[in-house]
């Protein structure tokens, strides 16, 4: 029987979710418009068109409004200079923003620095300050519980490590930087090797289109975007401020599907053959390794929409989906392996993965075992089965971006079946002479 197999990899949509700010009416000082005092810092969050609601394990707009999830905010404010991360986070920490009908709460409420320099819009006795107080905020989702002073995540997310490392992990978001750190806001990850249990990691960026609006004082304020919304100085009336949250992890889902005596998915299984698989696993195939299942994410990313990410150890990078992480159609006496695709991982799940570094592609090395079950009466035992294990190494990943953060890959894993094709003919006897054997001879 000959056996063919191949591997192709797609970029699936980009996946947003996108959060904004709504301010409070500027106050109105003897029917001029003048600075609100006390304008506090408000949050919401609407989705972007571009955002698949419904798919497994991904964050959306009804996810982050479930009741105690929410999303989490670092702030800096700035006396009269621009954003140092030295200071850290000192205007907000972890703040838990959730949302209870018609919107996004938090507690205690902050206000803007209402220093501005001198207030430029005409208004007669206006106040002035001596320097320009600046916010810059990080947004961080789904939203974890962490003890201040450490950063330690309390909340608990246990799973099974992969085969070569059976030992117990957490997964998902394991820890941020400490309340007193002097650093960037910072979230440490851990990729789940149970599909059912990856975590979804967002972080909050300007939205498509910039971040532009006139402060009180009237400076223009423009954060490009898929950058950090810092610096922001106090907005003047109605000015929303927004996030866009980006997917910090690329996602990757697998699908299977047979092609039949042809090259492409399709054709005919014949009546009594099933195709059943065992399990499939994906391993790090670069030299040196590419692909980490741990790293820190830094919320303050310097290159527009890219995670910026440090990598921990690349090594111990093996998936494997078998048991109860297979797709149930997909195991013996199911239905097994169709002409039409069929998601590899039980309940439409994805992998979590953490980027490459730079421009890094992927390497996989994908290996599927299964069986091809034909029922035949004849057999002692009822039936044939034959047992295929075949991998392949392919780069995932663009020439720019590597294998990169908010993309979903996908692995369309092909079964080339050639069925066992018979014929025959009945060939010409072939004439070579003849010899006498005289019995007995007769006499002269």
């Amino acid at each position: 029987m000959k056996k063919k197999f191949y591997l192709f990899a797609a970029a699936a949509a980009v996946l947003s979710l996108t959060a904004c700010s709504s301010d409070d009416d500027a106050v109105q000082a003897n029917g001029a418009k003048t600075v609100a005092v006390n304008q506090a810092v408000d949050f919401d969050i609407y989705t972007a068109s571009a955002t698949r609601a419904g798919d497994a394990g991904i964050q959306t707009t009804s996810t982050l409004q479930t009741a105690g999830q929410g999303f989490g905010v670092f702030a800096q404010v700035s006396n009269g200079g621009d954003y140092a991360s030295s200071t850290g986070s000192n205007f907000m920490y972890n703040q838990h923003v959730t949302y209870t009908e018609p919107s996004w709460i938090y507690t205690p409420v902050k206000y803007w620095p209402n220093e501005t320099t001198k207030d430029m819009l005409g208004v007669t006795g206006a106040a002035e300050a001596a320097q320009t107080d600046k916010l810059s905020f990080f947004a961080y989702a789904p939203y974890v519980t962490a003890t201040v002073g450490t950063g330690a995540v309390t909340a608990s997310n246990p799973d099974q490590n992969n085969e070569a490392t059976p030992e117990a992990i957490e997964a998902g978001i394991t820890a941020l930087s400490a309340n007193n750190a002097s650093t960037d806001p910072t979230v440490s990850y851990t990729m789940a090797y149970t599909p059912s249990k990856s975590v979804d990691l967002l972080w909050g960026v300007a939205p498509s289109g910039n971040l532009s609006y006139t402060a009180v004082n009237n400076t223009p304020i423009n954060v490009g975007e898929g950058l950090p919304l810092k610096n922001l100085i106090k907005p003047s009336k109605d000015q929303k401020i927004k996030f866009l949250f980006k997917h910090a992890l690329a996602r990757l889902g697998l699908k299977v599907v047979a092609a039949v005596d042809q090259i492409a998915p399709g054709g005919s299984i014949a009546s009594g053959t099933k195709i059943y698989v065992n399990s499939v696993t994906i391993e790090d195939a670069a030299s040196p390794k590419a692909l980490a299942p741990t790293g820190t994410l830094n919320l303050n990313n310097t290159s527009a929409g890219i995670a910026n990410w440090t990598l921990g150890s690349k090594e111990k990078f093996k998936l494997v989906v078998s048991g109860t992480n297979l797709n149930d159609d997909l195991k013996t006496d199911a239905t097994g392996v169709t002409t039409a695709e069929q998601d590899v991982i039980a309940d439409g799940k994805f992998f979590m993965i953490i980027p490459t570094e730079g421009n890094a592609k992927a390497k996989f090395k994908v290996t599927i075992n299964y069986d091809v079950v034909t029922t035949d009466a004849n057999l002692d035992g009822g039936k044939s089965t034959v047992n295929n294990v075949i991998y392949k190494e392919i780069l995932v990943g663009d020439d720019t971006n590597g294998f990169t953060n908010n993309k979903a890959y996908n692995l369309k894993l092909i079964l080339g079946m050639t069925s066992v094709k018979l014929d025959a003919e009945v060939a010409d006897w072939e004439v070579d002479g003849s010899t006498n054997v005289d019995l007995p001879r007769n006499q002269e």
